[in-house]
């Protein structure tokens, strides 16, 4: 094997220790160096502050020498009889004299104005127009007795000059006779630049208003301002270059808020002597230093290089997990003792920083160490969090705290760190943090203070919360919006009514609340499906959205309903002319997903605040009830809600309360009504019709008490107790000898839809002993399909399950029940009394009754015609082949004691029946 060059390690160390004398040496050098030049600036920058001050000091004192002229001016006793008398000649005159008797400050103008003329007396020393110097416009807007500068920029060049105005007042009246105004143009004066000069011991020095150089005498006057050099500012700053100090000294503002500068430029040489000093010395120094450190290395080397040789192999050793003893003691003292504890001590570090990294590395929290708002170290897991590579972390140490945070929380974090050290920051808190590519990522984090390689530092542990905030905010959202819509829901429009109830009351103005309800709505699901639904929904939101504007709220309160706050209509016709439109965009065909249009319509429900009261709850429920009238009335209409609305409420709660007690008390009864056979003249069946009369409300009707009980849930212990006396009546006439076939009863959807419906039936069927063959039970076609809640399909399946019979009453009147007939396990159909009513003179009314008979007996399908009242109605439905017929021809619906009686007169008596009963 080839042998490589190797290098000897005593002269390896001979070598690097005079290097590093060396290199020690010229940064020694450096530094000083540096230092000097440090100094030397320093002595700059200090002398041009002085400048600057000296500049304020004597432009100050310059303006007081001039105040001093301009008050004695102002104080004369003559200037002030001649301003009393007017007498401009004796003004004039002593204004001349004063101008006049100036030496060392030169007074450039010096003006009087009346109270009534202004400019009445002018005194210039030089060729100086007055008017440009200080306009009566500026002048007027002067305060007494303070110097102020003003800048013509109308002129070319531009002119600026510094005034004082003095109020000469009468001394007996305290009237006020005119204004002395006085001062040196900054432009055109001599002795204002050769004053700065001559106590600042420069020869080039101007003035500058702004970027603008106005004045001034030496070089400075006809050089263009450096490009570094800025003025306006409030601060002294100064500029060196090319051995040339240029300071900029402020020394008043004008009227604009424009800073007026004196720029001085002065030679200094101060910083090129230091650097010809050290550029003499740099040579001999690196001679004697090179000498020195070779010196040095080779003593070093002797003493050291057998120590520290055999130090650094056993070193070596114990990285390698050798198991050695300590070296022989050499001549150091220090390395004998370093030697002896040094196994320990690489042990103890080892096996402590194999602990912490272990223990870091393989959390699943993010774990960052920083200390002077610098990264000292991040672990993997808070790299993965932010999107960088696992196992990079010494690329982000040492990098800027903040980096790892969102720019919105910098601000905050920075409060924190300076709250830290009294304890008053928090130790856990949620933070955004800022994600490698940009997006934020939501973070908690728990703070406490460790010690990182010997200084204090903090050791904070994050967990990624970002889902759980999405989740918060989620829940937030769907707390306050409708999920399918966007739309504000119930909770958030009585927030947004309320606010606009107290805006009422403060500013006195209207707010409409108005509630929608999307006609036939159940039309479309039942037809197209729950997709086609929302589409329905989503199509009428943006609509209502796009009509009422940003400004206005919409919600979606549940199903097909949607509200409406009108903030500040103007009128009532306002509110008209948008619940009109707002009925005509509804009405719009809505283009379903497969291309199918469809056209629905709504009713609206309007009421007013505080016309019609101010409290959130009961307007939801005054705009609701009105829009069940316009619902009740025609649909796709608009009503205003009105007294009487609130009237049927009260009667429809009085009724609840009264029903409620009358169930609790078995106050109600059942009448039956016979259902015939016409052709043998036979009673087949009959009808169990709940009546109710209360002792202070009289004869509650059963349209009344019934749709009472539908809303309120009321229906069901009702139903069950109509149910159970209907069974046992039917008992009880066949226990008798009474020959009856069956039995009807009415059931409501709200019925149905209990859990414990069909149970609760089973009992009733077992509790009287009733057989189900003989139970038929009722179920009206347009409330039963017209609840999208209920699927009659399954739920008229179960009952039938259990060998009752069904029948569909009020057949006709609806519009959904021919497409489940085929479907629906139904018995009868009862051709509603609408069909029958005026069946003898309504041609087409026999076509509809005699297509449905016929309809039915294809299908084997009973057919019961009910409301006949006359005989030619009976014989017309006898001869289109329909048997059973219901209706006051017959017999109205009677108490149980004379339907028993009326059963005995038409089907006579079963003796074996009744003696076994």
């Amino acid at each position: 094997m080839k042998g490589r060059f190797s290098f000897p390690f005593s002269r390896l160390v001979m070598a690097l220790f005079a290097i590093g004398l060396v290199g020690t040496g010229i940064a020694l050098f450096w530094v000083t160096y540096m230092g000097s030049l440090s100094i030397a600036e320093y002595e700059v920058a200090r002398s041009a502050k002085s400048k600057a001050t000296l500049a304020r000091l004597v432009f100050n004192q310059h303006l007081d020498q001039l105040e001093g002229r301009i008050r004695t001016v102002a104080s004369d006793p003559a200037l002030q009889n001649a301003l009393a008398e007017k007498d401009e000649a004796a003004a004039k005159a002593i204004v001349e004299q004063a101008s006049q008797s100036m030496t060392s400050a030169v007074l450039d103008l010096l003006l009087i104005d009346l109270p009534d003329e202004k400019g009445w007396v002018k005194s210039s020393l030089g060729l100086i127009d007055l008017t440009d110097q200080l306009p009566f416009d500026v002048r007027q807007a002067m305060p007494p007795d303070i110097w102020i500068t003003y800048s013509n920029h109308h002129t070319d060049p531009m002119e600026v000059t510094a005034a004082l105005s003095i109020l000469v007042i009468d001394p007996d009246t305290g009237q006020l006779l005119g204004r002395v105004f006085g001062g040196t143009s900054v432009t055109s004066s001599f002795s204002l630049p050769g004053v700065l000069a001559k106590n600042l011991q420069v020869d080039d020095i101007s003035f500058a208003h702004d970027d603008h150089i106005v004045a001034g005498i030496g070089e400075l006057m006809s050089d263009t301002l450096h490009h570094r050099v800025t003025t306006g500012s409030e601060d002294v700053q100064y500029l060196l270059e090319n051995d040339q100090l240029f300071v900029i000294a402020p020394l008043i503002a004008d009227l604009d808020g424009h800073m007026l500068s004196a720029i001085i430029k002065q030679p200094i040489d101060t910083l090129k002597n230091v650097k010809a000093t050290y550029s003499q010395l740099f040579l001999p120094f690196l001679v004697y230093t090179v000498l020195l450190a070779l010196c040095a290395a080779l003593l070093v080397n002797r003493i050291t290089s057998a120590s520290l040789g055999r130090l650094m192999r056993y070193a070596m050793n114990l990285r390698q997990d050798r198991l050695v003893s300590a070296p022989q003691a050499g001549l150091i003292s220090e390395f004998n003792k370093l030697s002896a504890m040094f196994q320990t001590a690489f042990e103890t570090v080892r096996n402590r920083d194999a602990q912490f990294k272990d223990m870091i590395d393989g959390s699943l929290h993010g774990v960052l160490v920083h200390s002077n708002r610098r990264v000292l170290y991040v672990n993997d897991a808070l790299l993965k969090m932010l999107g960088y590579e696992p196992g990079t972390s010494e690329q982000l140490v040492g990098t800027p705290l903040l980096t790892f945070y969102a720019p919105e929380e910098h601000d905050r974090l920075r409060s924190y760190l300076k709250m830290r050290g009294s304890g008053g920051a928090p130790r856990v808190y949620d933070v955004k943090g800022q994600h490698r590519d940009g997006h934020t990522v939501w973070f908690e984090q728990h703070v406490r203070l460790t010690e990182w390689r010997g200084e204090n530092a903090l050791y904070v542990t994050i967990t990624d919360i970002s889902e759980r905030k999405r989740q918060e905010e989620l829940a937030t959202k769907n707390a306050n919006f409708d999920i399918l819509t966007g739309l504000p829901n119930r909770r958030l429009l009585l927030d947004r009514l309320r606010q606009s109830l107290q805006r009422n009351r403060h500013d006195g103005v209207l707010t409409a609340l108005m509630i929608l309800d999307i006609d036939r709505f159940k039309m479309v699901n039942e037809t197209y499906g729950p997709k086609a639904g929302d589409r329905v929904i989503e199509s009428v939101a943006s609509r209502l959205t796009q009509t009422m504007g940003p400004d206005q709220t919409v919600a979606r309160m549940g199903g097909d309903e949607f509200a409406i706050i009108l903030s500040d209509p103007e009128d009532r016709w306002e509110i008209e002319r948008i619940a009109k439109e707002i009925l005509t965009d509804i009405s719009d065909p809505i283009e379903l997903e497969d291309g199918t249009r469809v056209v629905l319509s709504g009713s609206l429900g309007i009421t007013l605040a505080p016309n019609d009261g101010d409290d959130d709850e009961v307007l939801l429920l005054q705009a609701d009830t009105s829009m069940h009238q316009a619902k009740a009335e025609s649909g796709t209409s608009y009503r205003f809600f009105a007294t009487r609305m609130n009237e049927q409420t009260a009667r429809a709660g009085l009724v609840e309360a009264s029903l409620r007690r009358a169930i609790e008390n078995d106050e109600l009864h059942l009448n039956y009504q016979p259902i015939v056979d016409y052709a043998s003249n036979k009673v087949v069946g009959c009808e169990a019709l709940a009546r109710w009369t209360d002792n202070k409300l009289g004869v509650v009707p059963p349209t009344e008490f019934i749709q009472v009980a539908e809303e309120c849930g009321l229906i069901v212990p009702l139903g069950e107790w109509v149910l159970r006396e209907a069974c046992t009546f039917f008992q009880s006439c066949n226990r008798n000898g009474m020959k009856l076939e069956s039995i009807s009863v009415n059931i409501s959807p709200r019925q149905c839809r209990e859990e414990d419906f069909l149970t609760r039936l089973r009992d009733i069927l077992h509790d009287t002993d009733m057989d189900p063959a003989h139970l038929c039970l009722e179920i009206t076609e347009s409330v039963m399909f017209d609840d999208q809640r209920t699927n009659p399909v399954e739920i008229l399946t179960a009952i039938s399950s259990l060998g009752i019979r069904i029948s569909l009453d009020d057949f006709g009147t609806g519009y959904s029940s021919l497409s489940y007939l085929k479907r629906l396990p139904i018995d009868t159909l009862k051709v509603d009394r609408a069909f029958v009513m005026d069946l003898e003179q309504d041609q087409d009314d026999q076509a509809l009754v005699q297509a449905i008979i016929s309809m039915a007996r294809s299908l084997g399908i009973n057919v019961v015609c009910e409301g006949a009242e006359t005989l030619e109605q009976c014989d017309l439905i006898l001869s289109f082949g329909c048997q059973l017929i219901q209706g006051y021809h017959f017999a109205r619906p009677m108490a149980g004691v004379d339907f028993h009686g009326y059963l005995v007169n038409m089907n006579g008596t079963d003796q074996v029946a009744a003696e076994a009963g």
